[in-house]
């Protein structure tokens, strides 16, 4: 089987936040490939926009399944719009954590994030690229590379 396809079970016992009693948890671990665990990652994301309209273009948090911070992250802008302002923004924001992540129950609330807006200037129409990099206080770097189409 290979590297990236491993899926890990397991339980965790958790202290549940009354009477001291103590809950099973069930978690699942994904592994990912090799090449991912370097520490570095590009993001490729698409957006469409109107003219002079703010519209996210992406948001990040390092969120703990108890919904608590899992770290600092640092997000800055690489490369700016051409034909826009982009603004970068450090704010509570609600996640998007999918089934069977143990993170999901924090989607209901908002947490540590950041966040990167776009708006085009009132006159532009055509494509425009943003590139951000995200780094982590647990070592990852990310680049985000942001197409934008506006209309």
């Amino acid at each position: 089987m290979p590297r990236s396809s491993v899926i890990l079970v397991g339980v965790a016992a958790a202290a549940a936040m009354c009477a001291g009693s103590v809950a099973a948890q069930t978690y699942v671990v994904h592994r990912v490939d090799r090449g991912q665990m370097k520490g570095y990652d590009t993001l490729d994301i698409a957006k469409a926009a109107v003219p002079g309209e703010k519209v996210r273009l992406w948001f990040a948090t390092m969120t703990n399944p108890d919904c608590s911070s899992a770290g600092t992250m640092t997000t800055q802008v690489l490369t700016g719009a051409r034909h826009g302002q982009v603004d970068i923004s450090y704010d509570k924001v609600f996640p998007n954590f999918a089934f069977p992540n143990p993170r999901v129950a924090c989607d209901r609330q908002k947490v540590d994030g950041v966040q990167a807006f776009y708006t085009a200037a009132a006159d532009f129409h055509g494509r425009d690229k943003v590139v951000l990099q995200n780094a982590t206080s647990e070592g990852r770097i990310r680049r985000i590379v942001i197409d934008i189409n506006v209309r």
